[in-house]
């Protein structure tokens, strides 16, 4: 099962801290000194979030308002939409999460924070078949055997193979091999790169959990006797074995769950665990787990929400995903924390009659064919606050800084409480 906490809004104890959480992606990396400069790092996007600056200011259509007219104005659109999707979400830290879970409720609204899982008619992995995974840590220093299955880790977590595979190990030096497209790490004694193709990895897991359990394989797709002889070789020398895989690429889950009965299946021979990264830069946020999280322990599911309700919300993968509400034209009004998610952009400008639009975010958005209401908050650097990291571990955020900005979970609060006296004004007349 995955490595979450049972209680991720109410730790029962304090999570670790450090000067300084750089939150560019879902790694969560906590070992910045207080003061770290871009130059001293070669993460591009631990540069970018550390040079960062607040540029949202609050507007109603285009117009700069105070906040009393933006929320009064955020308020009555939320009350006169017929349907409003909540969405975002992955840029926020669980206490602006639960806020916005609250509002949600209130309103009716569905939620989904975009995760790629949510967009498959079979949805998330792990409510199909479970999964054995591990903390990132437990890859580091236990794993004499890592597989990379059809994924870069560089390409999405730009600091993942500097601080977790190329560290030393105690047991010997660490072996590394690659399967699918990309290599990862250059050739050498240390590592393989079998090339395979997205549709070889199905049959691939199969033949390998047959070749392990030297059981015969019938009915597969013939794959190359060398990569099966020498990655069998290497799993069984091994004294514990790390896959790292990538579910944002696995659009129809197939490959995700033949990895994850082959993971399971060594599991009952030796120590054996998989590593699924999320989206890391391209999630949507650093938090995608704390959603993920969050929502399941609310409403029984990590997205594709159809209607808010934590006494039981319906689970509509590939149904009740952000994309697909508005391109059916079901919402008539978003509430977008941080920035907009490139797939709802993207349905707004295609939509033939777009939804509202209000974006609680401490970044100018880009213009939207929409009607516009941006509520400013403070950059997530001046934030307190905790999230998860992809591996469930949590981390808390300490503040760099001041705002003379509210944070996301303030401005949440505010817009809730607007929405409250504004209904029962309307109730009483």
């Amino acid at each position: 099962m995955p490595t979450t906490p049972s209680q991720p809004h109410a730790p029962s104890q304090s999570p670790p801290a450090s000067d300084t959480v750089c939150t560019g992606c879902g790694l969560l990396c906590d070992d910045y000194a207080a003061g770290h400069q871009p130059t001293d790092t070669r993460c591009l996007v631990a540069g970018q979030w550390l040079n960062s600056a607040t540029a949202a200011t609050t507007t109603v259509f285009g117009r700069q308002t105070s906040l009393e007219e933006a929320l009064t104005k955020s308020a009555s659109q939320l009350l006169a939409s017929q349907r409003t999707l909540v969405t975002g979400l992955a840029t926020a830290p669980l206490e602006a999460i639960g806020v916005a879970s609250q509002l949600a409720e209130k309103l009716a609204a569905a939620i989904d924070g975009g995760l790629a899982e949510m967009a498959r008619t079979t949805g998330p992995t792990i409510a199909r078949v479970g999964e054995v995974t591990a903390a990132f840590e437990e890859l580091r220093d236990r794993a004499d055997l890592v597989i990379f299955w059809n994924c870069d880790p560089s390409a999405t977590h730009p600091r993942f193979l500097e601080r977790f595979i190329e560290s030393p190990i105690s047991s010997g030096r660490r072996q590394t091999i690659s399967l699918g497209g990309t290599s990862v790490l250059p050739s050498s004694a240390h590592h393989r790169h079998f090339q395979l193709t997205d549709e070889q990895m199905v049959p691939t897991a199969r033949l390998l959990q047959h070749a392990f359990e030297k059981r015969p394989a019938q009915n597969l797709a013939t794959q190359p006797e060398l990569l099966i002889s020498e990655v069998v070789a290497a799993m069984q020398q091994a004294n514990c074995i790390g896959f790292v895989s990538a579910t944002e690429t696995d659009h129809l889950g197939l490959s995700s769950w033949a990895l994850a009965q082959l993971v399971r299946r060594l599991a009952h021979h030796k120590p054996a665990f998989q590593i699924p990264l999320g989206g890391g830069i391209a999630a949507g946020g650093p938090n995608a787990a704390g959603l993920a999280t969050r929502c399941t322990w609310r409403y029984g599911s990590p997205g594709a929400i159809a209607t808010a309700d934590c006494d039981g919300s319906r689970f509509e993968p590939a149904e009740a995903d952000a994309r697909r509400l508005i391109d059916r034209g079901e919402v008539d009004c978003l509430l977008v924390l941080g920035p907009l998610p490139a797939a709802v952009k993207e349905g707004i400008a295609t939509a033939q009659n777009p939804p509202a639009v209000i974006a609680l975010t401490d970044l100018a958005p880009e213009p939207v064919r929409s009607q516009m209401i941006v509520l400013a908050v403070a950059s997530a650097r001046a934030t307190a606050g905790t999230m998860l990291r992809e591996d469930g571990r949590l981390v808390r955020i300490i503040p760099r800084g001041s705002s003379a900005l509210p944070t996301l979970e303030a401005m949440l609060t505010m817009l809730n409480e607007r929405i409250q006296q504004q209904s029962g004004a309307g109730e009483e007349r």
